[in-house]
């Protein structure tokens, strides 16, 4: 497996939704629902197998636990692993504030990597005990899912949506998004066929990003699709 493909394996069995936003405080309903999802992802039409999406609540009060497994294909197992994200999050003034964020490939320490966020100093240290600043509002990339999905949930009745912004943290840098909302599709998927909102990536012109956001489904994507300069296309639909 070249470099692209093992990029396209890590981006939809890691990430997921990679990118939208938080720009500002939204009015959250506590608490926000329990979640299960599952993905079937592709790269340049060949499959990649399958990742399981799970929100759920913890002990401390307005707080939760998001969890990305991955199910790759035999051919990516033998070659790439099984990369699987949790997210602990929490509600805080109308705002995801990540708490502690760790991505695990098993068995491959050099790919693994954990954030913690100390939101008193504004500050987050990795696995290594290195300590980074970072702005107010960023956020793990695995919690975007569900930040974008309580903006959209919050401006999708605007008559003219706002451009939405955020910061997203990795274990190596922090990256500035902006998106936009970019009208209504019908969209079929092995879950059946959903009414959605698509939001579309605007900030880079050679990085593509296109969200397709259901309200049946609680403003979860059930289509996405990413591309990264003359890479192939990179697909996550719902398949139940």
């Amino acid at each position: 497996m070249n470099a692209a493909t093992r990029f396209a394996v890590a981006l939809l069995l890691g990430t997921g939704l990679a990118a939208c936003a938080q720009a500002e405080p939204v009015a959250v309903a506590a608490p926000l629902p329990k979640l299960d999802y599952s993905y079937d992802a592709s790269w340049g039409g060949m499959s990649l197998g399958q990742v399981e999406i799970a929100l759920r609540p913890e002990a401390e009060s307005g707080c939760y636990r998001y969890t990305n497994t991955s199910n790759p294909n035999a051919l990516v197992r033998a070659l790439y692993g099984s990369p699987n994200q949790t997210s602990r999050f929490c509600l805080k003034d109308g705002r995801i504030r990540s708490q502690h964020f760790e991505s695990v490939v098993p068995g491959d320490d050099k790919r693994s990597y954990t954030l913690d966020f100390d939101w008193a100093k504004h500050t987050v240290i990795d696995q290594n005990g290195q300590v980074r600043t970072i702005p107010d509002d960023a956020i793990d990339s695995f919690a975007l899912e569900q930040a974008v999905r309580l903006w959209v949930q919050a401006h999708a009745g605007d008559g003219t949506p706002p451009i939405a912004e955020f910061t997203m943290v990795d274990n190596k840098n922090l990256t500035h998004y902006q998106f936009k909302f970019s009208g209504h599709q019908k969209i079929d998927t092995p879950a059946g066929s959903f009414d959605t909102l698509l939001m579309e990536r605007i900030d880079n012109p050679d990085k593509q990003g296109r969200f397709w956001l259901a309200p049946d489904r609680a403003y979860m994507p059930v289509r996405i699709e990413t591309k990264n300069g003359g890479k192939p296309m990179v697909v996550m639909v719902l398949a139940k």
